[in-house]
């Protein structure tokens, strides 16, 4: 007897015992929100709390719908810390209408729903064989306030006014640095300039004092150089002169009528 054949019968002996092959199956949400025309997954995870016994099947079906959506058969895995598989070999396959709409992962048996559309709100159902075990799960879905398309366009609007803000806001702060500069730097000569003229207009005023200052000595210098020659000259003496005078009176007879000259 094969073992196919083999775990086929334990697994229907287990069934009348009651059993489940030893697949424990967790269901880590039983209520899903989704919105359309994006993706979401629906959570599940089996592990063995035995020895495995392969193959497991694994299906994915819509209740409002008759067709399953994925089945996968698991050949064989590696078992991991509890009992978990992991690096499974599989043979999965969507059913041909959803190829591109689902995708079902045999290592944990979660199924992924692609492009949603609100007629995929629904109950999901998995099922686990080869005793079958079903789990399910409520999917709902909420339509988009803004597409992609529109909401990528606002975000790029407003990251352009973002940045159209900031380099205002640069340019401002570099235009009232320049005329800071530019007020600084024409103080600064305007000062300069100033001090340039007091100092200029001081050393004038020195040229000029001293100019003063010497023609003044120069003057007073020939002043009493002046004085000093009029005391040094000798001054002539008066010298006594003659002066005669003559004198005529009326003549009387008898008296001497010549005139004579009397010294002055």
């Amino acid at each position: 007897m094969s073992s196919g054949q083999r775990c086929w019968s334990l697994g229907s002996l287990l069934l009348l015992l009651g059993g489940n092959l030893g697949v424990l199956i967790e269901i880590h949400q039983d209520t899903v929100n989704g919105t359309v025309g994006q993706s979401v997954l629906l959570p599940v995870s089996y592990r063995f709390d035995s020895a495995p016994c392969f193959p497991v099947a694994i299906s994915w079906s819509f209740i409002n719908s008759l067709d399953k959506l994925a089945t996968c058969t698991v050949q064989n895995c590696s078992l991991g810390a509890g009992g978990a598989p992991s690096s499974c070999s599989a043979n999965c396959f969507p059913e041909p209408t959803n190829h591109s709409h689902v995708e079902l992962f045999p290592e944990n048996g979660s199924l992924l729903l692609r492009d949603l559309r609100l007629s995929d709100s629904g109950v999901y159902r998995v099922t686990f064989g080869p005793s079958p075990q079903t789990r399910n799960i409520f999917l709902t879905l909420h339509e988009q306030r803004v597409t992609p398309q529109h909401s990528g366009e606002a975000d790029t609007v407003e990251q352009d006014y973002i940045r159209y803000c900031i380099i205002g806001m640069c340019s401002l702060i570099s235009i009232l640095l320049l005329l800071l500069l530019f007020y600084c730097i024409r103080r600064r000569g305007a000062a300069e300039k100033q001090k340039r003229r007091v100092i200029k207009q001081h050393q004038v005023s020195s040229v000029e004092e001293s100019h003063m200052g010497s023609t003044a000595g120069r003057d007073v210098a020939t002043i009493y150089a002046r004085i000093g020659d009029r005391f040094e000259q000798p001054q002539p003496r008066p010298t006594s002169e003659t002066v005669y005078a003559s004198i005529t009176s009326p003549h009387a007879p008898g008296l001497d009528t010549r005139p004579f000259h009397h010294p002055v």
